[in-house]
């Protein structure tokens, strides 16, 4: 038995001492240890006699705590023999980090009462805790303790006091600057949480002085933290190609959190280059460096090698996490690719993140650009605990649908009554986007009533929405009201209500209001310089248009698509298309709108041959027609008679590029018909379609070349579509006339006197 009580201490030391750095190493491990590992670490610490070894007790707490083993960890806890302050901070900290503030709290309070003094440590994780505005009375008292035990000037407790004082509101800058500077020693974590907080409250100057005062004068050198608080601060490319310099300086950009921001910050000043280069710099790549570079090239228009770069996830076998699928489909939603976005569907569904509000809010966006509403259902329903960016991207895909407000009031209903879910501005304007016609103005109005009693019908955004809802609507008076509610009116808010003007025929309003806004001291901007030139074409006023076009080259705004078409248009329908060929060849790099507004110039001017060679230029260049760049070339070729012509674009659209055919086509190809004369066949061809314009178009070719048969026969389908148009019953007088019918002409006139039908009055700009 002597022998036996000898011996065991010491098998018990040589264990104890095996299993310390073993433990240790468990505990600075990020793979998740399961309870049944645990427990078996447990069985092993009390069968070699080591569990009443306080700090091996307190690194296996640690790990039953650090994978939420909690009730496990609260069992160890109330089992050991001794206790010390790590034994508490250890559960305290483990508590905070999963959000359960309350057991935290309540497991402090009896630390207090059983007399343990909390360390330094203790009251850092604490008063990180804290750095809430909710938990601001509760830091009080916490920074209270803190004076009370003597350690309001320790470094660690300290910059946790200045975290919470940053982050925690009232009046918490003051505070923050005063802990900071009575602190005893300042290292690198107390500099770079002041760094942080004047970061995060805009203040850029402060960031700069302090960083100098903690490397020039204090002599610190930066880490990571350092260069991430500096970035925030970046509010131009000079200034972020300067930080990366320092950051190059100190080996930081390879890092990932570094490199992150840099990539991150390089897409959003446009510079895809650099931020490709900072990317391959970097020798470790996680999965939010994966997202920021898919992110950047998105951003900036190159959506097709964003998914080449998702792709190389998948070969390096990633496991894509929710932001690098977002950033991904959100590259397919740029470059309207719906294969991709369903192949990511399937990704989505393999890597457990279907059911993800995050990702499917955007797949929601991919899958309504494509008209998929079965699938936009479906997928809002599968959504688990959807958030009000759901909702909002749900609304807003019924909205791009283009059904009317029906769908998007039922949604909004729906909403309010089975959730308790805050409504945004954003929501509100999601359901306006869906009010665009006069059926819709009783919704739009509802919405409008909706936004007053939430206090947010003065916000800019929302304004801005009923401004151009009520434009849609054709509702000009509550437009200017909508937009006199707005206190902050932006470039977006002047350029909604010069355009409705403009769009409502009141195009002089629309060049006054162009004055009011540079007195307001807001500038032209590419959203508002279109409209204005816009309205200067409808008047022929060529000489503020003249003034306006000056203006967008002195900006830059010239070589602006949307900027360089409403010019090349104004100067085409004020007669000057020497100055609209000019323009179209300053352009660098023009996209198919360009070309659309020099076609459908050349078009207004019946100069088809030229119109023709822009539109082969237009396919040289490697852009694809669209439906407005087919309607301008056959007007042109059917103003000029060029019936042939006309006939090969149409079937060119057909065939080659899987357009079909709208209304306004089908008119154009039946006044080239009707133009040539030919008006069996352009009978033929209205058969097809049965639109209203396109009779009116064969009514109007029959007047013009007195066919009495074809005539009645059009005359008769358009008083079906328009009882009440007096155009039909005008034309077809006119075609009785010209074949002296005059008996059938009086009776067609008469019977427009019967049902009070009354014919437009004409208008003139002279009188």
């Amino acid at each position: 038995m002597i022998r036996r009580v000898a011996f065991e201490p010491k098998v018990t030391s040589k264990v104890c001492g095996m299993l310390e750095p073993f433990l240790l190493s468990l505990a600075k491990t990020s793979i998740p240890i399961t309870l049944r590992e645990c427990n078996k670490i447990h069985a092993k610490l009390i069968v070699s006699q080591c569990i009443s070894q306080t700090h091996l007790t307190n690194t296996l707490l640690s790990l039953y705590s650090k994978f939420s083993h909690f009730r496990h960890a609260h069992l160890l806890f109330d089992q050991m023999p001794h206790r010390n302050v790590v034994t508490w901070t250890t559960l305290i900290s483990a508590h905070l980090r999963t959000g359960s503030l309350p057991e935290a709290f309540d497991m402090f309070n009896r630390m207090r009462a059983t007399d343990e003094r909390p360390n330094e440590y203790t009251f850092s994780v604490l008063l990180r805790a804290c750095a809430t505005p909710a938990f601001w009375d509760v830091g009080l008292q916490i920074h209270g303790l803190l004076v009370r035990f003597g350690l309001e000037r320790d470094k660690f407790a300290g910059s946790s006091l200045v975290y919470m004082y940053f982050n925690s509101g009232n009046n918490g800058l003051g505070n923050a600057c005063r802990v900071f500077h009575d602190l005893l020693e300042r290292d690198i974590v107390a500099w770079n949480v002041m760094l942080s907080g004047f970061a995060q409250v805009g203040d850029f100057s402060m960031v700069q002085r302090l960083f100098s005062d903690m490397w020039g004068v204090q002599g610190l050198k930066p880490d990571n933290s350092t260069f991430v608080s500096l970035l925030k601060c970046c509010s131009s490319l000079e200034e972020l190609k300067q930080i990366h310099g320092l950051a190059f300086k100190f080996g930081a950009e390879v890092e990932v959190v570094v490199g992150s921001a840099l990539v991150d910050l390089y897409a959003k000043f446009g510079d895809v280059g650099s931020c490709r280069i900072v990317f391959d710099s970097m020798e470790e790549k996680d999965n939010f460096v994966w997202s920021a570079i898919i992110a950047g090239y998105t951003l900036n228009h190159k959506g097709g090698e964003a998914v080449h770069f998702f792709k190389d996830v998948c070969r390096q076998r990633m496991k894509p996490d929710q932001h690098v699928l977002s950033s991904t489909l959100k590259a397919c939603v740029e470059i309207e690719d719906l294969n991709t976005g369903v192949q990511l569907h399937g990704q989505m569904i393999k890597n457990g993140h279907q059911n993800d509000c995050f990702v499917s809010s955007v797949l929601l966006t991919l899958y309504a650009s494509f008209g998929e509403l079965v699938d936009v259902e479906k997928l809002f329903r599968r959504i688990d605990d959807k958030d009000i960016v759901a909702w909002n991207s749900v609304i807003l895909a019924q909205a791009e649908l283009e059904q009317g407000s029906g769908p998007c009031m039922k949604l909004l209903q729906e909403l309010r009554r089975t959730t308790s879910l805050q409504i945004q501005g954003g929501t509100l304007v999601a359901v306006l986007k869906s009010c665009d016609s006069k059926s819709d103005l009783p919704a739009g109005r509802q919405i409008h009533s909706l936004t007053v009693k939430s206090s947010v019908s003065h916000h800019t955004l929302v304004g801005n929405a009923l401004v151009h809802m009520y434009s849609e609507c054709r509702e000009v008076g509550d437009a200017f009201k909508a937009f006199a509610d707005i206190v902050w009116k932006d470039d977006s808010s002047w350029s909604s209500i010069i355009g409705t003007c403009k769009q409502n025929g009141r195009e002089l309003e629309s060049l006054e209001l162009c004055k009011e806004m540079l007195a307001d001291g807001i500038a032209f901007t590419s959203y508002s310089l279109p409209p204005c030139i816009s309205a200067c074409s409808q008047l022929s006023a060529i000489c503020m248009g003249k003034q306006l076009h000056v203006f967008a080259m002195k900006s830059g705004y010239n070589h602006d698509v949307y900027v360089g078409s409403s010019i090349i248009d104004m100067y085409a329908k004020c007669g000057t298309m020497e100055e609209s060929e000019k323009v179209f060849g300053e352009q660098v790099e023009p996209n198919e709108v360009i070309y659309n507004a020099m076609i459908c110039g050349y078009a207004h001017h019946g100069k088809a041959q030229q119109a023709k060679e822009v539109f082969s230029k237009l396919e040289k260049n490697g852009l694809t027609p669209s439906h407005i760049t087919f309607l301008s070339v056959l007007s042109a070729c059917s103003h000029s008679g060029y019936v042939e012509d006309a006939l090969y674009f149409f079937t060119l659209m057909l065939n080659k590029y899987r357009i079909k055919p709208e209304p306004e086509h089908y008119s154009c190809l039946v006044d080239a018909y009707g133009r040539a004369g030919r008006l069996e066949e352009a009978y033929q061809i209205v058969q097809k379609d049965g639109s209203e314009s396109a009779w009116k178009t064969l009514l109007s070719a029959c007047r013009n070349h007195n066919n009495t048969k074809i005539g009645e026969k059009s005359a008769m389908k358009m008083i079906e579509f328009s009882p009440g148009d007096h155009a039909s019953y005008i034309l077809l007088s006119e075609i009785y006339i010209g074949e002296g019918k005059w008996e059938e002409a009086y009776k067609c006139r008469e019977k427009l006197a019967k049902i009070c039908v009354k014919k437009d009055p004409g208008s003139s700009w002279l009188i």
